[in-house]
């Protein structure tokens, strides 16, 4: 029992620890102090062994009951994990996704701070310590991480095998190649210039021109004034991979098949560009393409520059490219500016024909990190967090898979700074266009893949049906097409609209596959004929902590239904932070049942 007691008092404290996290603000306690509460509850989660184990050693516990206790407490937090996932997967899938490869990092650390305390503790006492026997157990240490690193995808090949067995298959029709004679091509004076600008993960209302208090978008602030601000933008699903291909394809997931990130794109789906092409455009797709797979084909596509490093993700400094096949290094450190360098080459250098872009940023993707005019630009600015959330909701709440060693309020600055840092390269755009003169004749449309929640609920990342995570900044700027400037418009539009928009704004006729509208009635007549209801989906991701969902968008509600979780009902007229769920309440059951019958007969529709 002796050797026991240090871990039982790790454990205490970090239990102590998270009650006062969860419940220091609502008792007054201020964010610094909390910030610091943070700081020391992460650092015995992760260092606890270097106490456990030497109070262990010396009260001469044999080696097997030294590890158990001083995995004690790491293994009591993992639990909370599991308790997680047992709200709707059974015991041995919740097994299955907590061993996920994803939550390597606390393993490591945590075997490290074993193996230095023992070691530690045997040179204390001058026992014998063999070195070729030591050097054996660290390489063991480092390479069993190693493997275990590597085995991320026998990892979820395996749970699909067993606990997916049969779903989110490939969809059986894609429409294939386009047959290029059946696109008519137009006059090169009677097209305008399209240039499609997409983020990654920028939440709607951080930027400047929806007043938030510390955020500077210069860039985006003048598309706003200039053009028209969709407040009521949508995404099909708020995860990257799925998204990014409804942009593309004007369709659901269940029609283009990408039903999360690690779902592959399959080159029979057809893009916007495939259309642009043959009607007279030159085309070019630069920036992160993020989907799962070897990269595409991408027909109709003149040039293609993208990255495949980290998984798609990129890196923000230095990041390495495939230039129309190629691998070619970037030529400046940012990768926002080294986008939009090639981006402006290639307007600037082409021939004398309308343009279709697609500028694809990584920026604001986690890590969050801004160029070096913008570091520490928003460092001393107040972030205050929602009503609920602390600094370190994302490790003491157990849903978010990635160890975050900053606590929230200093993401969320730098998640700032670095949607500074592109909005600069957006004027540099903006600007050249100007310069060109080309700016009155083309349409630019800025959007985001998904949105993102920052300890809203509790909750951090995105996946979850919130408006936080499902509403994108949506603004869209076209001079010629007359439209007023400085229009918001509060109609119900998303990620399916843009590929059907642009095709319209080429004069080309919607495809019947499509399953989005084009906005440009609602640019000039933000009254026209309009969808009533949009729905959400989406499809459980293993390892991250979020159920499948379908969701139904009204103009003035949200029905939310989870697998495995109850319904959820909000007023969103009145309730737009929906904080109040009405899904239970009496005086609420005839607007349940009939929004219930709304989203049976939309999923009905969307999925044949």
């Amino acid at each position: 029992m002796r050797p026991l007691l240090p871990a039982l008092a790790v454990s205490a404290l970090l239990a102590a620890l998270a009650v006062l996290l969860e419940n220091g603000r609502d008792a007054g306690i201020g964010m610094a102090a909390l910030t610091l509460t943070g700081r020391v509850y992460f650092a015995v989660l992760m260092l606890a062994p270097l106490a456990i184990l030497p109070f262990a050693f010396r009260a001469g516990a044999s080696l097997p009951l030294r590890l158990a206790v001083s995995l004690l407490p790491g293994f009591l937090w993992w639990l909370t994990e599991i308790g997680v996932r047992l709200r709707w997967h059974s015991l041995a899938e919740s097994l299955w996704l907590v061993s996920s490869p994803f939550n390597l990092i606390h393993l490591l650390i945590t075997s490290l701070a074993i193996a230095t305390a023992e070691l530690g503790c045997r040179l204390a006492t001058r026992q014998h310590v063999p070195l070729l026997r030591a050097g054996a157990v660290a390489a063991g240490f480092v390479g069993a991480a190693l493997l275990f690193g590597l085995s991320i995808f026998p990892h979820l090949m395996g749970y699909r095998a067993i606990f997916q067995a049969n779903l989110l298959p490939i969809p059986k029709q894609l429409p294939g190649a386009l047959d290029p004679t059946s696109v008519t091509p137009l006059a090169a004076q009677q097209a305008p210039n399209i240039l499609f600008i997409l983020s990654d993960d920028h939440r709607f209302d951080f930027a400047g021109y929806e007043g938030h208090p510390f955020i500077e978008t210069p860039a985006l602030d003048r598309l706003a004034k200039e053009g028209v601000n969709f407040t009521r933008a949508y995404v099909t699903s708020s995860l990257c991979s799925p998204s990014r291909a409804s942009f593309l394809t004007g369709t659901y997931p269940h029609r283009h098949g990408v039903w999360n990130n690690f779902t592959p794109w399959s080159d029979e789906n057809q893009t916007f560009l495939e259309f642009l092409k043959p009607a007279g455009y030159r085309t070019a797709f630069i920036g992160k393409w993020h989907m799962p797979g070897n990269l595409p084909e991408l027909r109709g596509v003149d040039h293609f520059v993208t990255f495949t490093n980290a998984g798609g993700q990129g890196s923000y400094e230095w990041c390495p490219l495939v230039v129309d096949g190629e691998e070619a290094p970037s030529r400046v450190k940012y990768i926002a500016e080294e986008l939009t360098n090639r981006a402006l080459e290639w307007i600037e250098q082409g021939p004398n024909a309308p343009f279709a872009l697609y500028l694809s940023h990584k920026n604001v993707h986690a890590g969050f990190t801004p160029d070096a005019p913008e570091q520490g630009r928003y460092a001393e600015e107040p972030a205050p967090l929602p009503s609920g959330a602390h600094p370190w909701t994302h490790v003491t709440n157990a849903q978010y898979t990635h160890f975050n060693f900053s606590p929230l309020d200093e993401s969320v600055r730098r998640y700032g700074e670095a949607i500074t840092s592109m909005d600069r390269q957006i004027g540099r755009m903006l600007d050249r266009l100007e310069e060109l003169g080309l700016a009155e004749n083309t349409i630019v449309v800025y959007t985001s893949d998904n949105g993102y929640q920052w300890g809203e609920r509790g909750l951090v990342d995105k996946r979850w049906p919130y408006e936080e995570s499902v509403r994108v900044p949506f603004l869209v700027r076209w001079p010629a097409s007359g439209h007023p400037r400085g229009t918001r418009v509060d109609r119900i539009i998303g990620n399916i609209d843009v590929a059907p928009s642009f095709l319209s704004v080429a004069g080309l006729a919607v495809p019947p596959r499509m399953q989005g509208r084009s906005i440009l009635p609602l640019l000039t007549d933000p009254g026209a004929a309009w969808r009533e209801s949009f729905l959400y989906a989406y499809f459980f991701e293993p390892p991250y902590p979020t159920p499948t969902s379908h969701g139904l968008i009204t103009e003035n509600y949200k029905l939310i239904e989870y697998d495995g979780l109850p319904a959820e009902l909000y007023d969103l007229a009145n309730d737009p932070t929906e904080q109040a769920d009405l899904a239970d309440s009496p005086d609420a059951a005839t607007l349940r049942h009939r929004l219930e019958a709304e989203l049976a007969a939309l999923r009905t529709e969307i999925e044949r």
